[in-house]
């Protein structure tokens, strides 16, 4: 990896050294991480996406792209979607797409967040937006995105849906256990958000 990334730098200047995490952070954690390194002066943005392969570098690329057309200022941040029938294609499974339909409903139901799909895993959000609201974000597993969108929400921030082609990758599953875990993480997240008014 470390030797990967030193062949890309000579290439590609702005990219910084990898990051090593000593122990699992969690998915939400490995990228809050990153997060940290994100000098606020130089990089004005901050993003993520998932590396299992169901976004494609294009599709990636093309959703990078709307931070042209948006300023800091404005108080957006960029949410990919995956809905069908908006000219985008979604290839999911049908047990993956029913247990996501009723994440959703949960989600909805006990947030009432302003996106339809806080799951997909590619986000691009100002750096200074993410530095206002670190201080509140606990949660580093697979549910990290209903909390980050919650506080995003909570300091004004628009949360902007661009539906965006989707192919779920082969290797990608889910089981009882950890669908339990999520919805378990959820009631932790509205608890601490009941217990915490700011």
């Amino acid at each position: 990896m470390i030797s990967l990334i030193k062949r890309l730098q000579d290439k590609f200047s702005l990219l910084l050294d990898a990051l090593i995490l000593e122990k699992n952070q969690g998915k939400g954690g490995a990228i809050y991480s990153g997060w940290d390194q994100a000098d606020p002066v130089k990089y004005k943005w901050i993003a993520f996406v998932d590396a299992d392969g169901a976004i494609s570098p294009q599709e990636t690329l093309n959703f990078l792209s709307q931070t042209q057309n948006s300023k800091n200022k404005d108080k957006t941040c960029l949410w990919s979607v995956r809905i069908t029938g908006e000219g985008k294609e979604v290839q999911r499974t049908k047990m993956r797409m029913a247990l996501g339909n009723i994440f959703r409903s949960i989600v909805k139901f006990t947030f009432n967040l302003p996106v339809r799909d806080t799951q997909c895993g590619l986000k691009c959000l100002p750096t200074e937006a993410y530095q206002k609201i670190r201080h509140h974000l606990a949660e580093k597993r697979f549910v990290f995105d209903v909390e980050l969108a919650v506080h995003l929400t909570r300091q004004k921030y628009k949360l902007k849906e661009i539906p965006i082609n989707w192919n779920e990758s082969p290797g990608s599953t889910i089981n009882i256990k950890s669908a339990f875990r999520m919805l378990i993480s959820l009631f932790v997240i509205r608890w601490n958000l009941l217990m915490r008014k700011s």
